[in-house]
């Protein structure tokens, strides 16, 4: 069971979401060390801590998130962070 769970509506293309849940995915491999890879409309991606998924159906993008046992605490300020990043990003 997922820590997390973001869901966001889109009006993209499956192609244009896709790529731009890749460019998520080489933003947090860039700051935060996160390594991913896509397996069909899947985005896998974990690091020390964290791992995860990203759907990315024609419709949305769900995210779940399952935290490790030092990252719980910040829960709350994550969730938010990742509402507004997906709100910016599939807007």
């Amino acid at each position: 069971m997922s820590d997390i769970r973001a869901r966001k509506s889109h009006n993209l293309s499956l192609e244009d979401a896709k790529k731009t849940a890749q460019k998520l995915a080489d933003q947090l491999q860039k700051e935060f060390q996160v390594d991913s890879k896509w397996q069909g409309n899947t985005l896998n991606f974990t690091r020390s801590g964290v791992k995860g998924t990203l759907d990315v159906t024609e419709q949305e993008v769900i995210l779940d998130i399952s935290l490790g046992f030092m990252l719980k605490a910040f829960k709350g300020k994550i969730q938010a962070e990742i509402d507004n990043n997906l709100g910016k990003m599939f807007a």
